[in-house]
């Protein structure tokens, strides 16, 4: 599988880690964009396995992509409503 739309992190030990974006979701009453992603070593995993995934809100500023927490309740309940919707979950 080629990977597309990776980008790099670093976790709280200071190790990079490279991800990958699955998919974008708008949330339809205020426009948000959220990005749920996973890491890039699991994106390559086609046996089925379990992989966790991640999702942040997903903007732009000064033309620069940011990522920030979801904080409340209702944005993670539609983030799950769409993964149990769209992305093939064991």
């Amino acid at each position: 599988m080629e990977l597309n739309n990776t980008f790099k992190l670093t976790n709280e030990n200071g190790d990079e880690i490279t991800y990958v974006g699955l998919s974008v979701v708008e949330n339809p009453e205020n426009g948000q964009r959220y990005l749920i992603y996973t890491e890039a070593e699991n994106a390559k995993e086609e046996t089925g396995k379990q992989v966790d995934l991640y999702a942040c809100m997903y903007g732009k500023e000064n033309g620069r992509i940011v990522l920030d927490p979801i904080t409340t309740e209702k944005e993670k309940t539609l983030i799950r409503t769409f993964i149990e919707k769209n992305l093939k979950v064991a």
